[in-house]
């Protein structure tokens, strides 16, 4: 009897431990898998992080370079308004001011500002703008008008080229 007793003891004690055991291993299972997910959400967090700083130092930098353009803009807006007061006070005094340019000259002239506008306007006729319709201007020009439009002109390309140096400046800076 006591050899039953000491045998189911024995049974008794052997199941414990391999309930232990099976326990132990469950949750050691529990903590790698837990372990593991936290050092996945981790470097995910990390990577996150990264992103946004490098997100936000190209919006801020992307805003220096905007800024910088915006202002060599009006600066030469404002050196162009003030030749263009210079050349009208030249041009008062010139005798050939009054005097058309050869009309093919003027019509190629107008022909290119329209399609350069017409280019740049919404194709989409629900977008057109009816404000802006207005009476077909004169085809003459004289030459002290077309004098007056070189400045404009050049300080239209100087804009674009500033604004191109700008992007590939960005587009520099961000690779």
């Amino acid at each position: 009897m006591v050899n039953k007793i000491a045998v189911a003891l024995i049974a008794l004690v052997l199941a414990i431990i391999a309930i232990l055991m099976w326990v132990a291993f469950h949750y050691y299972g529990t903590s790698v898998k837990a372990d593991g997910k936290l050092t996945q959400l981790q470097s995910d967090n990390d990577l996150q992080t990264l992103t946004i700083a490098t997100q936000s130092l190209n919006f801020q930098r992307s805003n220096q370079i905007a800024s910088s353009a915006d202002q060599y803009a009006v600066k030469i807006t404002g050196d162009s308004q003030e030749r263009e007061i210079e050349y009208r006070t030249i041009l008062k005094a010139a005798p050939t001011c009054a005097l058309p340019i050869p009309a093919d000259i003027a019509n190629g002239l107008y022909d290119y500002a329209n399609r350069l506008r017409a280019s740049a306007m919404y194709t989409d006729p629900s977008n057109a703008n009816d404000t802006s319709v207005s009476a077909a201007a004169s085809r003459s020009i004289t030459y002290c008008q077309a004098v007056l439009w070189i400045n404009p002109l050049l300080m239209a390309i100087d804009k674009a080229n500033s604004q191109l140096s700008s992007i590939r400046e960005y587009e520099r800076d961000r690779k």
